[in-house]
């Protein structure tokens, strides 16, 4: 069974967007990510978890609508 992958958004009173990756190893997390930066705009900071730096898992299958 694959790991369960989850996106945690929370957006500031001031507008500001957090986004939080659960499940992604590897630079996965970027490329989950990068539609739904770009269309917020610029990203001021990047904070790299402990997952970023663990191996992408190569057998993950993408479903989009």
């Amino acid at each position: 069974m694959a790991d369960k992958t989850e996106l945690d958004i929370t957006i500031g009173p001031d507008g500001e967007v957090r986004i939080v990756t659960h499940g992604l190893k590897g630079q996965a997390c970027l490329a989950e990510t990068k539609d739904l930066e770009k269309a917020l705009g610029e990203v001021k900071q990047r904070e790299k978890t402990r997952e970023f730096y663990l191996e992408e898992d190569k057998t993950r299958t993408r479903v989009r609508n």
